[in-house]
Formats: C-alpha cells, sequence, structure tokens
C-alpha cells in the first residue's frame, strides 16, 4: 500500500483487499462508498470485489468475482448474497477482507457500516416503518430480522477485527450493541465540484418545469420513503401552505410507490404541488434548482443526500439523527425537528419568510460539507488498512 504522500509501503508489494458488498456503482450511498474506495484507492490496492453489480467503469481497475442471484425480494437476495458470496470468497487470498456490513458468514478484518440493524431497532422500537403498508412491513421486517441475526453472527471479535463507522453516531450506536470489536470513524464524502450551487442551472431546470422565481421549491431525494419520511414531508407541505403567499413545490427524486405517496398529496389538496422524477443519474441538477432540502427520516447513519444538499448551498429541514445533526452545526446549516408534519410545516413557513436565513444556511452547510470529501473519506479507510496490517496488529482467523 502506497502511503499518504503516494510512496510504496516498504516491500513495494501492493496489499490485495477483498471488498465484498451487493452492489458497487454510484446510485445510493453504501454503493457509492465502495464505488469511490476503487476509484481513488486502486493505485495503492489491488481490489478484488465480490459483488452482484459492479459498475462498468470500475470493472477494469479490479478482479470481480460476479455473484449471480435474484434481486427481489430482498431477504432471498441477502440469504443467497451470503451463501454465494461466502462461497466465493473462500477462494480469495486477500490480505484484508472488508465487507459492506453483515453480509456473508465468513470471517472479516473490516465492516464498514452505513446501517447498524440493532441500532435502527433500539431506536424505533419496530422492525419496520409503521406507516407503511402491510405487505412492505412484512417484507422489511423480515428482511430487518435476517439482518439482525447475520449482525450477531459476524460482528463478533471471533469473527470481526474492525469497524468502519461512517459517522461519530453510528459508532455510538455499535460501542453500545457491540462492544467487543473496536470501532474505526470512516466518514462518506461529497464531490464539491459536482455538487455545488449553480444559477445557470438553477434557471434552465425551473424553467423546464414552468417553475416561476417566487415559488419555493422543496426536494426530496431517496428511495425507502416510508423510512425516510416522504409522507411526513407531503403532510407537513400541506400544513404550511395555507400560512404562506408563496407558492411551494414538492419535488420528489428517487424511486418509490408513487402512486401511494401522489394519492396522499391528493387527499391534502396539494397533489397538483407535488412532482416525481423517479431516479436519476443528475441529481445535482436538482439540488441546484431547488430552495430548501427536506428529510425527516425515521433512521440514518451518516445521510449522503443530505450532505450533497449541504454541499450544494441547500438549506434543509431535517429530523435530529445520526449524520444529519453533526452537519446542522447547531442550527447554523440546517433545521433540526422532531418528525412530525405540524414541525415540518413550522420550519418551512419559517425558511419561506427569511429568504436572507436561507442563504446564510446554505453557506454554512457548503462550508460544512466541504470537511467531508472522498478523497479524505479514502484515505481514512487506508489508513485503517495500513493499522491492521501493522506488525503486532494480530491477524483474521481462517475461515
Amino acid at each position: 500500500m502506497k502511503s499518504a504522500n503516494g510512496r510504496p509501503e516498504p516491500g513495494g508489494r501492493k496489499p490485495r483487499v477483498a471488498l465484498v458488498a451487493h452492489d458497487v456503482h454510484d446510485h445510493g450511498g453504501m454503493e457509492r462508498a465502495f464505488a469511490e474506495l476503487i476509484r481513488q484507492g486502486h493505485e495503492s490496492v489491488d481490489f478484488v470485489v465480490v459483488s452482484a453489480e459492479l459498475a462498468p467503469d470500475l470493472r477494469p481497475l479490479v478482479e470481480w468475482r460476479r455473484v449471480v442471484l435474484p434481486t427481489r425480494p430482498f431477504p432471498l437476495k441477502f440469504l443467497a448474497f451470503g451463501l454465494a458470496a461466502g462461497v466465493k470468497l473462500r477462494s480469495v487470498e486477500a490480505d484484508i477482507v472488508h465487507t459492506m456490513g453483515a453480509i456473508v458468514p465468513n470471517r472479516a478484518d473490516v465492516a464498514c457500516v452505513q446501517f447498524c440493524h440493532a441500532g435502527f431497532r433500539a431506536a424505533t422500537g419496530r422492525l419496520a416503518p409503521p406507516d407503511s403498508p402491510l405487505p412492505r412491513r412484512l417484507n422489511s421486517g423480515l428482511a430487518r430480522a435476517l439482518a439482525l441475526a447475520a449482525e450477531r453472527w459476524c460482528y463478533r471479535p471471533a469473527r470481526l477485527r474492525r469497524f468502519a463507522a461512517v459517522s461519530r453516531g453510528v459508532a455510538g450506536e455499535l460501542r453500545q450493541h457491540y462492544p467487543s470489536v473496536p470501532v474505526a470513524v470512516t466518514p462518506n464524502g461529497v464531490d464539491p465540484d459536482r455538487f455545488r450551487p449553480d444559477a445557470d442551472v438553477r434557471r434552465v431546470v425551473r424553467g423546464a418545469q414552468r417553475v416561476a422565481d417566487e415559488e419555493l421549491v422543496l426536494l426530496f431525494v431517496g428511495g425507502d420513503w416510508d423510512r425516510k419520511g416522504l409522507g411526513v414531508a407531503i403532510e407537513g407541505m400541506a400544513s404550511a401552505q395555507p400560512r404562506l403567499d408563496v407558492p411551494l413545490q414538492l419535488w420528489v427524486v428517487g424511486r418509490g410507490d408513487e402512486s401511494r405517496f401522489a394519492g396522499l398529496a391528493g387527499r391534502h389538496g396539494v397533489g397538483e404541488r407535488i412532482r416525481f422524477f423517479g431516479p436519476r443519474a443528475d441529481t445535482e441538477r436538482f439540488f441546484q434548482a431547488s430552495d430548501v432540502f427536506v428529510l425527516p427520516t425515521l433512521y440514518e447513519t451518516f445521510s449522503l443526500v443530505a450532505y450533497e444538499a449541504a454541499a450544494s448551498a441547500l438549506p434543509f429541514v431535517g429530523t435530529r439523527v445520526s449524520g444529519i445533526d453533526e452537519l446542522a452545526a447547531g442550527g447554523e446549516a440546517g433545521v433540526l425537528v422532531p418528525r412530525e408534519p405540524v414541525a415540518v410545516a413550522d420550519a418551512l413557513v419559517a425558511l419561506a419568510a427569511d429568504p436572507a436565513r436561507r442563504v446564510r444556511m446554505g453557506e454554512a452547510g457548503r462550508r460544512r460539507a466541504g470537511g467531508y470529501t472522498w478523497g479524505r473519506s479514502v484515505e481514512s479507510v487506508l489508513s485503517l488498512y495500513r493499522e491492521l496490517r501493522a506488525p503486532g496488529a494480530g491477524a483474521r482467523s481462517p475461515g
């Protein structure tokens, strides 16, 4: 492995690291973390990737051991991947085994934790969001139960050497629920050149959507709409609109049950004020064209989209969860609220009435997000690799 200044390690041989994840690409926080690690770390490390999907631009940079499996339902995908990837991993000779959470039964050196299922259950008292439809609750509940069982198996000193937590908040959850495994913090990053204010893009996108300058565009980005609080955002907007002279719109970027949430908006009288754009590869354009980012989420560990919003100089309304609470900086960059429509409405009314405050919060958010780059993220992981390979650091048990 090369040192931070680019020089090879003593001996000159690059370490061989096995990365194990369901998918590695740019569409999602946990998927993006390994994608950036490969892009920025492949000159220092020989990566072997064990995954079902791998972005085409990454394939020439690594050795890919593809896992073929069903994509749905997720509980079946989770079990199938654990078995098939576990078999493939046993044939990989690696100095470091780095997994994306508890997804294979094999021993590992590092587990990157982008979601702590024990922490979710402790924080919410549930296995699934309570306001989702019964079939989704059953599917999510089964998936969460399987994930909890996997955590209890994998997150033991006999099976894992180190956690790589993406925020101080999730590090605290891991120390509480799995205290026997040491924790390092390796935050995610943001691309400040891609996610930045752009007045020209703002004008073009709003023009294409026929949105007037005086309208206030709220933005929601992500999947898992029940957990992330799209319903709360819709009800909050509906409650805020009668108290405002300025028209509100809610733009939704991501995959979810559009018909169900459009129906919710219609029942609250704002059906014409919500627009669904589906999954997009150009999310930065929506950040640049919007006025306030809204994420009344039930649980997060880092929330990459919140940091991308902040890097784009968007003020945000969010709940006090891991990652977002650190980003808010005591209210300088965002408004933290309870996960209730009336609280979201109050925050929206206050921000709508004070454009100067929105500008100040956006500037503060961009400064805060500037401390979280993918370069720093990757270096924190490479530093952890060096620590684990140092003399006297011990070694992973076989199996």
